[in-house]
């Protein structure tokens, strides 16, 4: 059976809002007891209200220029 997640507060949408950059959905959705889907909820109707929030920071590392870059630094290209 699926967890539902409890109703969204005020000091919810402050969380996310101050943490999405730093923590993964799941992570914020874990400490504060809501679902990941009510997590990213926040995020897309904060956006469309015109909030600005950070896109993550350092989550995913592109391999393709990490690669790239370690072929420049050995003289390669």
């Amino acid at each position: 059976m699926r967890k539902r997640g409890r109703i969204v507060t005020i000091e919810d949408v402050k969380f996310v809002y101050e943490n999405y950059a730093n923590m993964s959905a799941t992570e914020i959705a874990e400490k504060l007891g809501i679902s990941k889907f009510q997590v990213n909820k926040i995020v897309n109707e904060l956006r469309k209200r015109g909030v600005e929030i950070p896109k993550k920071i350092g989550k995913k590392i592109n391999v393709y220029d990490k690669f790239v870059e370690e072929l420049k630094k050995a003289g390669k290209i």
